[in-house]
């Protein structure tokens, strides 16, 4: 054999033993990463949603990281999956939204059942509001969203209006034009945060919360550099907390990878009005929305085709 030959050859032998030993190692600390964001939940007494068993429901729940806060759930997103029929439900539930706080017995901003009993407390509660079995939760604290698109080099949106909003001291102002723009972690962050200057307020809001998640997701799916990988393994390790098994996030992924394209994405906002109870500010909902949310949900979860194929077994 040609020795140029032979030298190319023991190169390339070389590069697959050692990608082999770095997809190894990756694996593995996936898994660690994985055991580092276990929690686990009480069993519901909800009834499973009926219709197409392979549909999963989600509880995204963004969490507060003001100083001197407590804590609060100031993002709670809900996204439905159904792969049936390739779609996914998005929506925020506004997190002033007056509900029965579940476990405490009391009617309260929804988002203050995390400070009362942290996430259980939390998804009890959103279940009940919901009439739903949540499958999985996510708990993202809001600086490992910063790390996050920083790890992904950024985001690009389309921000609806030009506006301008501070950081969470007051001492910097960041400048948000309207159109396409790119967005890197910290300005992410603020990017989400703003609602004085949105005419719609706190839907405002959650309507650009849900913008940087969907773009978050995008970029998950086709994110291609594996020596950034153990960097965002480290920022999801020490920054999220969900009830996802290590197994069940290898099949989502590797599903969500092959077919997001695929997926239509639906969204719906949950109307409601201002109200002052007592000098509190509450976001009230009508029985007649809140009912109408319920049963759109409840529809997407159980479309059903002969084709499906579930996305977690």
């Amino acid at each position: 054999m040609n020795k140029y030959l032979k030298i190319t050859l023991m190169i390339i032998l070389l590069f697959v033993v050692a990608g082999s030993g770095y997809v190894y190692y990756l694996y593995k600390s996936i898994e660690r990463s994985a055991g580092q964001m276990q929690i686990s939940f009480e069993e519901n007494n909800l009834t499973k949603k009926g219709g197409d068993q392979s549909s999963k429901l989600f509880l995204m729940l963004g969490i507060g990281d003001r100083p001197g806060d407590p804590g609060r759930a100031n993002s709670i997103i809900v996204v439905s999956v159904n792969p049936s029929d390739k779609s996914v439900l998005m929506f925020n539930i506004p997190r002033d939204t007056r509900a029965e706080i579940i476990g405490k017995g009391i009617k309260d901003k929804i988002n203050h059942s995390y400070a009362y009993g942290r996430t259980e407390m939390t998804k009890k509660t959103v279940e009940h509001f919901l009439n739903q079995s949540i499958d999985y939760v996510v708990q993202v604290n809001m600086q490992g969203l910063r790390q996050l698109v920083d790890a992904f080099g950024g985001i690009e949106v389309e921000n609806k209006f030009a506006f301008s909003q501070s950081d969470e001291l007051g001492k910097k102002v960041y400048h948000y034009d309207g159109g396409p723009i790119h967005l890197d972690g910290e300005r992410a962050l603020h990017y989400t945060r703003m609602r004085k200057s949105d005419p719609k307020g706190d839907l405002g809001r959650n309507d650009r919360q849900q913008q940087v998640f969907e773009h978050l997701l995008k970029k998950s799916t086709s994110f291609s550099n594996v020596f950034k990988i153990k960097e965002i393994l480290n920022i999801l390790g020490d920054n999220i907390k969900t009830n996802l098994s290590f197994e069940e996030m290898i099949t989502l992924y590797s599903d969500f990878k092959k077919e997001w394209n695929q997926y239509k994405i639906e969204k719906t906002t949950i109307e409601g009005t201002d109200k002052t109870i007592d000098g509190i500010f509450y976001y009230e909902v009508s029985e007649k929305e809140h009912q109408r949310v319920i049963n759109q949900l409840k529809e997407h979860l159980e479309r059903s085709h002969s084709n499906s194929v579930p996305l977690v077994k």
